[in-house]
């Protein structure tokens, strides 16, 4: 069977002072060009979108990067047809010497045509999900080699992961940021931190039934990504003075300030020794808290103790744990957080998550989202604490804290 296969070939220079990603769309089976596929870009790189021309060529221009740079989430669409090799849109880097090579079928190809490219085949029904294009986008391959997948790096679905209970109503005027950060320039790396984002994420479009232009998902984001996202969320939570709701989760390192003992979210760009490449948890709670939010919940799996999820310390840190502030609440908020301040929030490697977004996604399962926050506050601190004395050398325990009268009586969904 012949499948329709697009190529993008792409180089880049600098022109005027811009960073120009130049690059050719082809039918793969047979050279011709394509025209009309659209190319965008997060706003946060200040590139505008772009289309490819009758000749099928097109470029992207950069006033704010330079060769060298790591471009995140481009996305290209077609009518009709779908990128197959999902992670080289996931990310690549802009150079002179190598091409972006991004692979289209037709929709109702993609999922055989990415079989074919990922040699995935002989997988059983659940493992088929993952051809869905969500969770192939991490495979560590050169550019013209077809090989390994997520799948084939140790990440298989495990009980959360499927059959994700749908909801029966639109909750239309809720509002989510989901950061995940795994792959980090300077520290080790966080295991199955984007797993725990892109399933969460499904757990809100699905269970939680927010809409999918709700929710903002970003993997290994930068100080500036952050920024942007939590900007992003404060503002359009301000604009429904009081009716909107917002969740903001994340999933990688944290690190502690060891003078102030003040906690920080770590970006992927970010060095455990200087607090100022961190986003302080001060920050985020004073900056979204303005926002006159109905209310606004916080699951935030990572410890401040700076440690990672393997209980080792953070390449940049002084090499001793820190006993971290938790930080201080402010509006209608609710914070869960995966451990205490001295403490290490682990990885439950059985199930390819943090041990703390696993019981969060199986307690949500569980009830079809319909559980008060003291419910699920007494679930997590019962199960993590038990499973982490197994997984972990020591005892992680959950928290949970409210700033809204009442908080643990309210409901999650």
């Amino acid at each position: 069977m012949r499948y329709l296969w697009i190529v993008f070939a792409m180089f880049s220079t600098t022109l005027l002072g811009q960073t120009v990603q130049y690059g050719r769309v082809d039918l793969y089976d047979n050279g011709a060009l394509l025209s009309g596929v659209t190319f965008t870009i997060p706003s946060e790189h200040d590139c505008q979108p772009t289309m490819s021309d009758a000749k099928g060529c097109f470029r992207l221009c950069f006033a704010k990067h330079q060769v060298g740079d790591v471009i995140c989430g481009i996305e290209a669409r077609k009518q009709g047809y779908e990128v197959v090799n999902v992670h080289v849109t996931r990310q690549w880097t802009l150079t002179t010497a190598d091409t972006l090579r991004v692979v289209m079928a037709p929709k109702d190809k993609v999922k055989e045509a990415r079989m074919r490219y990922y040699e995935l085949s002989g997988l059983s029904p659940e493992e088929m999900l993952w051809l869905d294009g969500t969770r192939l986008y991490e495979v560590e391959s050169p550019v013209f080699s077809f090989n390994i997948s997520r799948y084939h790096m140790g990440i298989t679905p495990s009980d959360v992961d499927t059959d994700i209970p749908q909801a029966d109503v639109v909750n239309d005027k809720t509002y989510v940021v989901i950061i995940a950060n795994e792959d980090y320039q300077q520290e080790q790396h966080v295991p199955f931190a984007i797993h725990d984002g892109e399933v969460f994420k499904e757990y809100c479009t699905q269970l939680l039934g927010i809409p999918e232009k709700n929710v903002h998902f970003v993997t290994d984001a930068t100080l500036n990504n952050m920024r942007y996202e939590i900007d992003w969320l404060k503002a359009t939570l301000e604009a429904y003075q009081g009716e909107a709701k917002g969740i903001f989760y994340y999933s990688g390192h944290g690190m502690p300030d060891e003078t102030s003992r003040c906690a920080y979210l770590l970006p992927v760009d970010g060095y455990g020794s200087n607090m100022e490449s961190g986003f302080g948890l001060d920050a985020l709670y004073a900056q979204l808290g303005s926002a006159g939010a109905d209310r606004i919940i916080y699951f935030v799996d990572a410890c401040f103790s700076g440690a990672t999820r393997e209980g080792e310390m953070l390449a940049e840190s002084r090499g001793v744990a820190v006993n971290s502030k938790a930080g201080e609440l402010q509006g209608n908020a609710i914070a869960f957080s995966a451990a205490q301040g001295n403490e290490t929030a682990y990885a439950y490697h059985e199930k390819s998550h943090g041990l703390f977004t696993y019981f969060l996604l199986k307690k949500l399962k569980e009830t079809r989202g319909d559980v008060t926050a003291g419910e699920l506050s007494d679930y997590l601190n019962e199960s993590i604490s038990r499973i982490s004395a197994v997984e972990g050398t020591k005892a992680q325990h959950p928290t949970a804290h409210g700033v809204i009268s009442g908080w643990r009586s309210l409901k999650i969904k």
